[in-house]
């Protein structure tokens, strides 16, 4: 099954163009060797970063860990056994000055009530 990426446009430009791939080529007129510049892009490409969004002084948070693939009873890993996951880990969208601090707080807080379950179950 194809996992279908989504990447925010104005990144996305900025990646074509650092490949050096012109915006009117279609996908099959990209050669070999832009492909794989668009690759080194993706995984190993630097930006600078200049100015602030139009939350003046806050910012967003985003990506992470699928929501679904976690138990927010216990914060533990669906996929993998007594993996546990808390703060900006976890793919929660919100802006600074709350939220996401108290998602951290109180996933921190199970998580560890987890881990310590789980070792107080292996040591009986």
């Amino acid at each position: 099954r194809t996992k279908v990426l989504d990447i925010p446009k104005r990144l996305w430009v900025n990646l074509v163009k650092a490949s050096n791939i012109d915006d009117t080529l279609t996908w099959p007129e990209v050669s070999k060797q832009q492909l794989s510049n668009l690759a080194a892009q993706l995984t190993a490409g630097i930006f600078q970063v200049n100015g602030k969004s139009t939350f003046k002084e806050e910012f967003v948070t985003a990506g992470g860990v699928n929501l679904k693939e976690i138990n927010f009873k216990t914060y533990e890993s669906k996929i993998l056994t007594n993996l546990y996951f808390a703060g900006e880990i976890i793919n929660v969208d919100a802006i600074t000055g709350g939220f996401n601090f108290q998602n951290a707080w109180t996933g921190g807080y199970i998580a560890a009530q987890g881990v310590v379950n789980d070792l107080n179950t292996n040591i009986e």
